[in-house]
């Protein structure tokens, strides 16, 4: 019986499959769209997108399936693709989520933390108190944002951290606005942070969960009323939710 020759894609000899090529696209444009340098309802067109990366279409039309999957862009019959809307309605439903989610991951990382994970969390925590200090908004976000992924890491739950992650690829433009515009934004999530941090580096479940809870609910309003108050907010546009009491 002859011997068929190895397929290209696995000699590594240069040739990258169409899918790590999108998914690469996909990160930067995702990007760009968290930090508002695609704003929100802007259009983006195929063969800017094409032309810029060097690619032809048919990745790119890979590109805008995983970020319509998401949340991040909408496609519509004859419009194209654009940068989907930041809305008060989207926000509550994606905080509505985050309270449960946020909460659990707080509770089992308390559970489950290992050496390694509670170095990580006492880092970022460090890290994002510099940055408080020295008002470096890029750097105490990136902080926040890895403080989140590491107790997601920690409770070693992999459900609940694909869940997570998905949920947060939604928020994580409206966290960035209102770290933006917010000192407050700032100030209540290092204090939060701290809080849930401490409860888990404890091993106090019921209490990293309660903590982290309070955190979402704030974070909420907070974002909330950056966003009322942005060039990004829909006329007309207010929430329904104030996703309980504290």
């Amino acid at each position: 019986m002859a011997v068929l020759p190895p397929p290209p894609w696995s000699t590594g000899k240069g040739f990258i499959l169409p899918s790590v090529i999108a998914t690469e696209i996909a990160r930067v444009l995702s990007d760009r769209i968290v930090f508002l340098e695609l704003a929100p309802g802007s259009r983006i067109l195929e063969e800017e997108v094409g032309a810029s990366f060097g690619v032809s279409r048919s990745p790119i039309r890979e590109v805008f399936r995983m970020l319509e999957a998401d949340g991040l862009v909408i496609r519509a019959a004859r419009r194209g693709v654009s940068v989907t809307p930041m809305s008060r309605r989207d926000l509550d439903e994606v905080y509505a989520c985050r309270v449960g989610l946020e909460g659990l991951a707080a509770a089992e990382a308390a559970r489950h933390i290992d050496s390694e994970g509670r170095k990580r969390v006492e880092e970022l925590l460090a890290g994002m108190k510099a940055a408080f200090k020295t008002r470096d908004v890029p750097t105490f976000f990136q902080n926040n944002v890895a403080f989140t992924r590491a107790i997601h890491a920690a409770s070693q739950n992999q459900t609940l951290i694909r869940i997570a992650a998905g949920i947060e690829k939604q928020a994580l433009r409206y966290r960035y606005l209102a770290h933006l515009q917010s000192r407050e934004m700032l100030s209540m999530t290092l204090e939060g942070h701290s809080g849930v941090g401490e409860a888990v580096l404890a091993g106090e479940a019921p209490v990293a969960r309660r903590r982290a809870e309070q955190l979402m609910r704030r974070a909420h309003g907070v974002i909330a009323r950056a966003l009322a108050a942005s060039a990004y907010a829909l006329p007309g546009d207010a929430g329904s939710s104030d996703l309980g009491k504290l």
